[in-house]
Order: C-alpha cells, then structure tokens, then sequence
C-alpha cells in the first residue's frame, strides 16, 4: 500500500474514532434509562455482528450506503453481511477475528471499546451469550 492510501486510511481511522469518542463523550452527559450490566464472555458475537446505524439520508440514496461500506471494510477491515432497511441498520463481521478473540485487540476501533453503548432512546438489546444486560435505573 503507498504511502498516500496509507496516510488516508490512518486519517480517516482519526476521524472515526474522534466521531466514536465524542459519542461516547454524549453519553455521559446525556444519561440513558438503563444501565448496562455484565461483563464479555469473549465468544466473538458481537465482532460477528456488528450494526451501524445509517441515517436516513442513505437508505435513500443508496450509493451513500455502497460508499459507507466501502470505508468501513478500507478503514476497519469489516465485511457487510446483511442489511436491514426497517432499522436503517448495516450488520458488518469483523476481519481481525480469529476464533472468538480479536487479532488487533490492543488497536480494536473505538466502537469495539465502547461496546455496549447503551442508546438515549428505548431498551437496548444485545446477541444472546454476550454476556450484557440492560436493567432499568431506579
């Protein structure tokens, strides 16, 4: 890879995280009515499903949709798998997977960090055996 793309993939992967921790950053400010309890039972279920929320504006241009997943799999070394229209949702399998541990585990993209980031809005849900729960805040 030249020194350009390279350059570019380390830029945007900046960019990225920057967007994840300051999301992060948001829920903290913004508290959730539920609280996240558990812990990893390091099965590998959510690196093999891993949902990115679109905005509307890509389901209805669809190019956007092609080029989001594009970066994705350039910058992050996912693999779209499905996509589901109702929840404006891409699901992505992680490339640095091997068995149910993580190959990049030290360098693992902010969104992998903050897993599980629960939502402002609604119940959060998680794969069944991740070893998450959401309770509600008293």
């Amino acid at each position: 890879m030249g020194i350009f793309r390279r350059t570019l993939r380390i830029c945007l992967r900046i960019i990225a995280d920057a967007d994840g921790y300051l999301s992060w950053g948001a829920s903290k400010l913004f508290r959730s009515e539920y609280i996240v309890t558990g812990s990893c039972q390091r099965r590998g279920v959510c690196c093999r499903n891993l949902a990115v929320q679109l905005s509307p504006s890509f389901w209805k241009w669809p190019m956007l949709r092609v080029v989001i997943i594009k970066i994705y799999k350039w910058v992050y070394n996912f693999t779209a798998t499905r996509e589901d229209a109702s929840a404006q949702v891409v699901m992505f399998s992680c490339g640095y997977l091997e068995g149910d541990a993580c190959s990049i585990y030290k360098w693992r993209p902010v969104m992998c960090r903050r897993y599980p980031q629960p939502r402002y809005f609604g119940r959060p849900t998680f794969l069944p055996g991740c070893g998450y729960q959401a309770v509600k805040r008293k």
